[in-house]
C-alpha cells in the first residue's frame, strides 16, 4: 500500500482517488491522505498532474512507500535566503553574510 500525502487539501485529495479509481487502481482517503494499492504510483501521480494540467503541482518522493504531493513554494516566500554557492537555507541577510565568510567571501 502507497501513501500519499495531499498536504492538508481534502478536495484534491478527492480528486486523486477519482482519477486513479477511473484508471482502474483501487484508492481510498481520509482527509488528506490517499492510500493506493498500486505499484507504479509515482508515473501515475506525474500523469494526474498533466492530465489535470497541475503544473505547479510537484511529485515528492520521501520513500518507496510514501509521496507527498504539492505545490512548491520558494523559501524566499517565507522571508528565508539561501546561499549561492552550496544552497545552505538561512533565516536572515546577516547571516548569509557570515556564512559566505565561511566560504572565503569577503564582502566590501
Amino acid at each position: 500500500m502507497i501513501v500519499v500525502d495531499c498536504a492538508g487539501d481534502v478536495e484534491f485529495a478527492s480528486k486523486l482517488v477519482n482519477y486513479v479509481k477511473v484508471q482502474g487502481i483501487n484508492a481510498k482517503h481520509e482527509d488528506s491522505i490517499v492510500t493506493i494499492n498500486e505499484g507504479n504510483v509515482e508515473e501515475v501521480l506525474k500523469l494526474f498532474l498533466k492530465d489535470s494540467n497541475l503544473s505547479e503541482y510537484s511529485v515528492l518522493k520521501v520513500d518507496s512507500e510514501n509521496f507527498v504531493l504539492a505545490k512548491e513554494v520558494p523559501i524566499e516566500d517565507f522571508g528565508f535566503v539561501r546561499c549561492e554557492l552550496c544552497g545552505y537555507v538561512l533565516s536572515s541577510e546577516e547571516e548569509l553574510t557570515t556564512h559566505r565568510r565561511a566560504h572565503g567571501i569577503q564582502m566590501l
